[in-house]
């Protein structure tokens, strides 16, 4: 177990940080705000906090107005809060108007020791740390409140904390407190044996029931070794943004690019193998859930219940351009799909992100653009998984169905992650070069590469391994996709062939 290094209420860390204030970075002390109060806000991450955040500067004026002073903190650099700072708020920034500084805790240090620092992640913790105007840590916590009502309740603190000062002496208490349960690990009995004079003054006969009273006496007072406390890692779809930002586009000329997950929800099964009575309170529960509620604009769409058109207008609905990229227009054919009660397809306003409901597995998010920008394909699909899950906890669901460390799905060779990226290519050089030049390109670059219908052209896909994560997937998809452009092009040149334009 592991203890914070400081006390509640102690001293304040001494010390400077980094961070960004009004469009400039600059270094800050806790000190600088002694004869204010001071609120710390630690949060995950940039780009993923901003309603966090925008809670607190929303009610800045109310703040400064009880003379307490509040600062954002997280792991990311100072020159990545002033981006975050200055982009637009379509874009998930606060447009030049968030109202405090934000702090740049790259190694962790700040957090830790509040015990707001996850070290497997690398990341703050959300939580909430009170300064007081003397330098005395008074109130750190983490919280499952909403965003908003987290604001209003650290508000409400502060002005309870103003109302009820600490004693100096409660102060050396609590921290000496601290040091004594830090250094050992575990809180010290009082009490002292000594067990020399014990074993001394005993009359130890062969009785074994005797022998074991004393042993259990010798062991009296005697500091057990702490338990090591194991915590089963609940699996996430590990391509944040800031992850995402990181990765490549391929730089080959791509005619599209698809990203898609399979999830089921806890409570519901493994797979979408369940009763017609589940299948109408999963499809009305995603009705609610991608309503406009819970989903951001860009996100939200309509619904359609497929059971309820006719042969004609099933046909309709799959022969749009938005199937055609994803690869699902073959559903248009009479009789490939089953379209019982229960079975329906959520698509947005932009047609770019498609949900559909209880087919092979409960849940199967699409998120498409035509082009080779990956990346923008993959944070909208990653914004609408984090927003999904948040909002089936607060439809009081448990989230997403887990096992063997991994995610339970139905769909084979995507294992654990349930995630696969798709491309569809031109590839003129292998069409016209044969069956035998896309087999060797198969084999040499792990990939399934299958000609989708029209002239010259073919959807590629990795063939994933068990141990691939997200980030696996997508950074050998982008190297091979750019490998097979190469190979093409090579094999265009040595057969002369000339496009026209």
């Amino acid at each position: 177990m592991k203890f914070s290094s400081l006390a509640v209420p102690g001293s304040a860390p001494a010390g400077e940080i980094l961070g960004a204030e009004n469009g400039k970075e600059r270094t800050f002390r806790i000190s600088e705000y002694k004869g204010r109060f001071l609120v710390i806000v630690f949060y995950h991450g940039d780009w993923e906090c901003q309603e966090y955040l925008q809670a607190f500067s929303d009610l800045q004026e109310k703040f400064k107005s009880i003379k307490c002073e509040v600062v954002g903190c997280s792991t990311d650099s100072s020159k990545g809060h002033l981006v975050w700072m200055k982009s637009d708020k379509s874009d998930g920034g606060f447009g030049g108007n968030l109202k405090f500084p934000l702090w740049s805790d790259v190694s962790g240090n700040l957090s830790d020791q509040f015990d707001l620092y996850d070290a497997e992640e690398k990341q703050c913790l959300d939580g909430v740390v009170i300064i007081d105007e003397g330098g005395v840590v008074r109130h750190a916590m983490t919280t499952s409140l909403e965003c908003m009502d987290t604001a209003k309740n650290t508000f409400e603190m502060v002005n309870m904390l103003k109302k009820y000062k600490v004693d100096a002496k409660d102060i050396k208490k609590s921290s000496s407190k601290s040091t004594s349960s830090s250094s050992s690990g575990r809180a010290i009995s009082p009490v002292k044996l000594d067990r020399a004079e014990m074993e001394k003054d005993w009359d130890v006969s062969e009785d074994p029931e005797l022998l074991k009273v004393l042993n259990m006496a010798k062991m009296l007072g005697r500091a057990q070794p702490p338990k090591v406390q194991t915590y089963s890692k609940n699996p996430l779809f590990d391509l944040l943004p800031t992850a995402i930002r990181k990765l490549t586009n391929p730089k080959a000329t791509v005619k599209c690019s698809v990203a898609s997950l399979q999830r089921n929800l806890a409570g519901f099964g493994p797979n979408g193998d369940i009763s017609k009575n589940q299948k109408l309170q999963l499809e009305n529960l995603m009705k609610k859930v991608m309503g406009v509620a819970y989903m951001p604009e860009d996100l939200t769409g309509k619904f359609t219940s497929l059971s309820k058109l006719n042969q004609r207008e099933q046909s309709k609905f799959f022969s749009t351009d938005l199937f055609h990229l994803t690869g699902d227009a073959w559903m248009k054919e009479p009789g490939s799909v089953e379209w019982t009660d229960g079975k329906g397809v959520f698509v947005n306003n932009y047609s770019n992100f498609v949900l559909y409901v209880n087919l092979e597995d409960q849940l199967r998010l699409v998120s498409v653009a035509k082009g080779q920008d990956l990346k923008y394909v993959l944070l909208r699909l990653q914004k609408a998984v984090a927003r999904i899950e948040e909002a089936l906890k607060s439809c009081q669901q448990r989230g997403f169905t887990t096992g063997n460390g991994g995610f339970a799905h139905s769909r084979r060779e995507v294992y654990g992650t349930g995630f696969e990226t798709t491309f569809t290519m031109e590839l003129v050089g292998f069409e016209r070069a044969g069956r035998e030049e896309i087999e060797k390109a198969r084999r040499e670059l792990n990939l399934k590469i299958e000609k989708n219908g029209k002239p010259n052209t073919f959807t590629v896909v990795l063939n994933q391994a068990p141990e691939d994560t997200e980030q696996d997937i997508v950074r050998k998809s982008v190297e091979a996709v750019d490998a097979l452009g190469r190979m093409d092009a090579e094999i265009q040149s040595r057969l002369g062939i000339k496009l026209t334009l």
